[in-house]
């Protein structure tokens, strides 16, 4: 049962949106230090993958299990233990030193942002403000990438400045922001009356309420889409700059990785607010045939070997990416009733982190026996084959609404 309407305001809303993206951002951190980690402790390729990897299982284990668990004890209750759980992981990734600490804290953090993905997403969702109710869609939808955007560029700066300490001093920073948003949150009006049927709601579910059930299935084929991307560039971005592009020596110097990871998530949620205005479906339609055009961009760059046009590349990319996200946010929350939220969202990440863990796991197997570069163009294929048709799909049944 929610009880928001008193509660609602310019800065509940924000604190709860700050946390939320303080808490994706602990996963972009580790993104530009790959490539430290593979020079100085010859960590392979498989690993750097495998550590995105088993970033997703206890993310997808949280979603599964504990996806509506905020709607029956409170959004509070699962958001601070989650935030705390994070300061936790960046912790042990800031005593990497061969694979095994690497794995344990990405797997730590994994767990952190599937707690908060729902319980700070729901936050979200219900402090909006009710004159700016389109901030929901675009807040949910864009803290994710713009979270890993945020965290990627703060590591990457650090390792251009103090190369030396940056790997220990970009999780020191990051636990105590972590910790400190746990602190904050403590202080929010809670919007949830606590609710018989906790325990129950650890079942494994998926739950998506019935009246989103018919637009759901092509909706997250798309947006499933924009996460295989998005897992990428996270996982090989920074190994395809040194690799493939030209990245490595040009006007970036070591930031170019960061910057590969970060455009692409970054000109998300920019775009995504931006088009806040858009319906839904032009939303959706008109940001998947950006990401189409994106995506096409991304396989001549890779051809040409080029990084400016790689960057060009992810700004389309990510604009597509952004405003589609934000129509697919809105069309399902729309959808979905007061009191249901936490369960939609976690539903809809459930998929997409699992397509993009799927899709990085075989990427890190296929770079080993066919390259990096012709791995990153067949995935851009199929990634625009799923958005093509999620997106084609959705827009055909919202108009058979």
């Amino acid at each position: 049962m929610l009880h928001t309407r008193s509660r609602r305001s310019a800065t509940t809303f924000t604190t709860a949106s700050v946390a939320f993206v303080a808490a994706c951002a602990a996963a972009g951190v580790p993104a530009p230090l790959y490539v430290v980690y593979q020079q100085t402790y010859g960590l392979s390729t498989v690993v750097l993958t495998g550590a995105f990897a088993i970033y997703i299982l206890p993310l997808l284990a949280a979603l599964l299990c504990c996806g509506a668990l905020s709607d029956h004890l409170g959004r509070r209750r699962v958001a601070v233990p989650a935030l705390l759980a994070g300061a936790a992981g960046s912790v042990v990734l800031a005593t990497v030193d061969s694979a095994a600490p690497l794995l344990v804290g990405r797997a730590v953090q994994g767990l952190s942002v599937g707690l908060a993905l729902s319980a700070l997403g729901a936050f979200v969702v219900d402090l909006v403000p009710p004159s700016r109710p389109g901030l929901a869609g675009a807040v949910t939808s864009g803290a994710p990438p713009g979270g890993i955007a945020l965290g990627a560029l703060t590591s990457g700066i650090a390792l251009q400045v103090v190369p030396a300490s940056a790997p220990v001093l970009s999780f020191v920073v990051t636990a105590s922001v972590l910790t400190a948003a746990a602190v904050a949150v403590v202080f929010l009006p809670e919007t949830v009356v606590r609710a018989p049927g906790a325990v129950r709601s650890l079942r494994p579910v998926v739950r998506v309420p019935p009246t989103a059930r018919r637009v759901f299935p092509p909706v997250c084929l798309l947006v499933a889409g924009t996460y295989v991307l998005g897992g990428f560039t996270q996982a090989l971005a920074p190994s395809l700059v040194v690799s493939v592009l030209d990245g490595s020596t040009g006007f970036a110097g070591p930031l170019s990785g960061a910057l590969a990871v970060a455009v692409y998530h970054l000109v998300g949620p920019v775009a995504g607010l931006a088009a806040n205005r858009l319906s839904a479906a032009r939303a959706l339609a008109g940001g998947a045939a950006g990401l189409v055009v994106g995506i096409g961009g991304y396989i001549a760059a890779i051809a040409v070997g080029s990084f400016a046009a790689y960057l060009v590349a992810a700004v389309v990319a990510g604009a597509g990416f952004g405003v589609a996200f934000a129509g697919a946010m809105r069309t399902l929350l729309d959808r979905s009733p007061e009191g249901t939220h936490a369960g939609t969202l976690a539903a809809i990440y459930l998929y997409c982190y699992l397509a993009a863990a799927v899709a990085s796991l075989l990427a890190g197997v296929a770079v080993d026996l066919w390259g990096l570069a012709s791995v990153a163009v067949g995935l851009c294929a199929v990634v625009a084959v799923m958005v093509v048709v999620g997106g084609v799909g959705s827009v055909l049944r919202m108009r058979r609404r």
